[in-house]
């Protein structure tokens, strides 16, 4: 395992904390509901590129993120997983649509919401780990 610094994990977590900040932002603007456009256009380049910034966050980590220094579980690591899973999900999923159509509208909202709750929980584990 490689050894990892309190300096390392404190600039992963800012940064993480950072991307996932935005796309709590992003995705609190544009809930998904019947009836409503949701400009699914405009939005998934950002959510893209916020995913890119947590893959540079990850892959400019010295260490696992399975585990904390200590060799403990870290949560934060699968927390980061799965919001990138999402981010990875709405980006294919809704690629070359304008709006989301009403046929599509309660599975949407439903991975809308799971990534935008994903986010959420990213944000500020990684702000309390940021200090």
């Amino acid at each position: 395992m490689t050894p990892v610094t309190e300096g390392d994990r404190r600039r992963l977590a800012a940064a993480v904390a950072e991307a996932a900040g935005a796309v709590v932002e992003l995705l609190g603007a544009y809930p998904v509901r019947a009836g409503t456009p949701v400009p699914v256009a405009e939005l998934l380049p950002p959510l893209a590129a916020r995913h890119r910034a947590l893959q540079e966050a990850v892959d400019g980590y010295p260490g696992p993120l399975a585990v904390d220094p200590a060799g403990r579980p870290d949560p934060l690591g699968g927390e980061l997983a799965g919001l990138m899973s999402w981010l990875q999900l709405l980006g294919v999923l809704y690629r070359g649509l304008d709006d989301i159509p009403e046929s599509m509208r309660i599975t949407a909202g439903r991975s809308f919401a799971a990534a935008h709750l994903a986010a959420r929980r990213v944000r500020d584990r990684a702000r309390r780990l940021a200090g």
